[in-house]
């Protein structure tokens, strides 16, 4: 569709100004010459409010979703365009929720964007925008690409993944799901297929984001056999595909160079022996096992796999799987062994404080430094045998039954601790009775900067006064650096930025010298071709004169052996002539006794040739007679075939004629039988008649009479 202008009704002179104004900035900004604007600012004065890039793609966005072009919507348009993308990250590009197509995207592709990160996630590109892909890819230096939650099938992946082979420069490709949005990818079983082929292919990207694609296990197989081949894939998330235990066994068996792997919402079973795996990744920092079946039995092969891991797991995501209190005692175990193990998330697994008991019991002597508990059944217990970690930074016990003792207790022990710096304490049971102790406590406190208390009792008074103190803090913490020491940081920026620079222009000088030398060099080779093309034309000319010479003299020898040879053939031919002579004179002798023989022999061929005609002619005359008989019988046979059809008319005729009167008796007969019917009926009628009319009394007498 194409986008609609909308005019104003009345031209007025704010509006005039408007766009004049806007008009001389651009024109200042292009060089102060009206014929360098760029085509997109003469075709709507609305464009004029943005940038170029910006009016290509709401022009572009215009015509893919039917609206009127106007200065009220290029406004918009620009708030959301500078809301999610910064002047701090020049190298980003975030297009997402905006409501793109594919008009939009081919102006994209076409503007051939400068940025190495380009965010397209939730918008409506399809199948069908796909193919701009290609374009993008190949007018740019993308390093990451995001393209979740735009309803991309197997059928546009394979549109594109050639290119995304070949593809020197992408790091990082989002296929997932855009938290939040309703639109989601579809790359399913054959899309597993063409992602095997870019983990086979391509080696150089990094990050690769597959969550909610409905890959299956089929699926899960394939991408875990790629896994094997390639060495460069750090970053995999590919969480919510079902992929189950076959397909989650082969990506852990493979995946032996992982990072980061997220497997949440993957029906795992405890069955799954984590430990078989985890002992041979040397790699892995960060697990992701959130909302799978687990349970204490799972955690049981985990824990152990934590143990004997050689890599150090810095990150372990356990959120929604049921481990309990049974499976919390075994984890704990692991938490004290491991010497990495900083960040765990136990949320929403029905834990009570007979399990935070042991945790608590580890905790001091581990490498915990940020834990969520929140969403289990923790209460004041737990809490107060929380309070005996001194490195603990960041805690997280929403929704979690604590009240006014149990959290009191934890605040008053992080108000002496100097590491702790955030707590979540969302819906929960703190009354406002406690509101003076939390104010006196945090006010104290100079270290903590989040203090998340809403959902409880207490007034937004509170509240409020808590985020100030919150506020006072970080700026406390942004000037606890003396300020020799940022400036100090600043001039060393500023020269780094210059030997940057230096650098940049030393690279490009270096990158013309070379250029210079390659020619250079070049030039080189080609002159001494040119000498060795030279000397090899002189010798061949060299070689060529001395066989012409060497061929004229042969030429010589010759015709003076041909000049003898000639001598010697022409006595020959004289004697040969003269035995001819003799020969033509026998010859031709007989040739005139031959004369003579012929001459008889015509005659009587004329005489043959003379009675052949004469019999000719006899033969010819008896023909015309029987032709004459022939034509004669003709007739004769004409005139009889003439009259057999007479004959035959005049037969048929007759039997016509027969079958005629055959037909009129019949009829006749038929009538004279309707007639006598017809009589009789009414005969019959007048019967009836006659005896309605006579009186009842004489009917027996009638009768007897009759």
């Amino acid at each position: 569709m194409r986008p609609q202008t909308a005019k104003p009704k009345l031209a007025t002179n704010e509006y005039t100004k408007e766009i004049e104004f806007l008009k001389q900035q651009k024109v200042i900004a292009y060089g102060g010459d009206p014929s360098n604007l760029p085509q997109i600012f003469q075709k709507n004065p609305a464009f004029l409010v943005l940038d170029e890039l910006q009016a290509e793609l709401f022009n572009a966005r215009c015509h893919d979703t039917g609206e009127t072009v106007s200065i009220e919507r290029a406004k918009i348009f620009k708030e959301e365009f500078n809301k999610i993308n910064s002047k701090k990250f020049p190298d980003v590009l975030n297009l997402y929720s905006m409501r793109l197509g594919v008009t939009t995207l081919i102006a994209l592709a076409n503007q051939k964007p400068i940025q190495t990160t380009i965010n397209l996630a939730d918008n409506t590109l399809g199948d069908y925008a796909v193919h701009s892909i290609k374009t993008l890819l190949a007018n740019s230096q993308i390093k990451n690409l995001n393209l979740a939650s735009n309803m991309i099938s197997h059928i546009g992946l394979g549109q594109i993944i050639d290119d995304l082979c070949k593809n020197q420069t992408l790091k990082s490709l989002d296929l997932g799901v855009l938290e939040g949005s309703i639109r989601k990818n579809a790359l399913g079983f054959e899309g597993a297929k063409h992602i095997a082929q870019l983990l086979l292919s391509n080696k150089k990207i990094e990050t690769l984001k597959l969550q909610d694609n409905v890959i299956t296990t089929a699926g899960g197989e394939f991408i875990g056999q790629a896994l094997k081949t390639n060495q460069s894939i750090k970053h995999l998330k590919i969480a919510e595909n079902d992929l189950k235990i076959a397909g989650i066994e082969t990506i852990l068996m493979n995946g032996q160079n992982l990072e980061s792997l997220d497997l949440s919402k993957n029906n795992i079973r405890p069955t799954i022996k984590f430990q078989d795996y985890l002992m041979n990744n040397r790699t892995l920092k960060r697990l992701n096992l959130e909302f799978n079946d687990l349970g204490p039995k799972g955690v049981e092969f985990l824990a152990n796999g934590i143990i004997q891991q050689q890599s150090g797991l810095v990150s372990l995501n356990l959120r929604g799987n049921q481990i309990r209190d049974e499976g919390l005692q075994v984890l704990s175990a692991a938490i004290y062994e491991s010497e990495s193990l900083s960040e765990l998330d136990l949320s929403l697994n029905d834990i009570t404080p007979d399990g935070i008991r042991y945790l608590a019991d580890v905790l001091p002597n581990s490498q915990i430094k940020i834990l969520n508990l929140s969403k289990n059944l923790l209460g004041d217990e737990s809490m107060i045998m929380l309070c005996n970690n001194r490195i603990m930074e960041k805690l997280d016990v929403s929704s979690s039954r604590v009240a006014d003792q149990g959290f009191m207790t934890f605040l008053t022990f992080i108000g002496e601790s100097t590491n702790f710096t955030h707590l979540k304490a969302n819906d929960n049971y703190i009354s406002e009775k406690v509101e003076k102790l939390i104010l006196e406590i945090v006010e104290k406190n100079q270290v903590i900067i989040d203090l998340q208390v809403t959902g409880n009792r207490l007034s937004l008074c509170c509240l409020n006064r808590i985020q100030k103190i919150l506020l006072r803090n970080q700026k406390i913490l942004e000037e606890k650096e003396p300020s020799k020491i940022r400036t100090e940081i600043y001039r060393l920026k500023y020269e780094q930025k210059k030997i940057q620079i230096a650098k940049d222009k030393l690279s490009s000088l270096e990158k013309e010298i070379l250029q210079i030398e390659d020619k250079k060099q070049q030039v080189i080779v080609e002159m001494e071709r040119i000498k060795q093309q030279e000397q090899g034309k002189r010798a061949g000319l060299q070689e060529r004169i001395t066989d012409l010479l060497n061929q004229i003299e042969k030429k010589k020898k010759n015709i003076e052996d041909k000049q003898a040879d000639f001598e010697r053939s022409k006595q020959l031919k004289q004697q040969e002539l003269e035995t001819q002579r003799n020969d033509y004179q026998v010859v031709y002798q007989k040739r005139k006794e031959l004369e003579q023989e012929f001459e008889r022999l015509q005659k009587e061929l004329d005489t043959q040739e003379q009675k052949f005609k004469d019999e000719q002619q006899k033969l010819e005359d008896g023909i015309a007679e029987k032709k004459m008989k022939g034509e004669e019988i003709e007739k004769q046979t004409v005139q009889l075939r003439d009259e057999l059809m007479k004959l035959q008319k005049q037969q048929f005729e007759q039997n016509n004629q027969v079958e005629k009167e055959q037909q009129i008796q019949q009829q006749q007969q038929v009538i004279a039988e309707e007639k006598v019917e017809i009589e009789k009926q009414q005969l019959e009628q007048i019967e009836k008649n006659v005896d309605k009319v006579k009186p009842k009394k004489s009917t027996k007498k009638g009768k007897k009479k009759k």
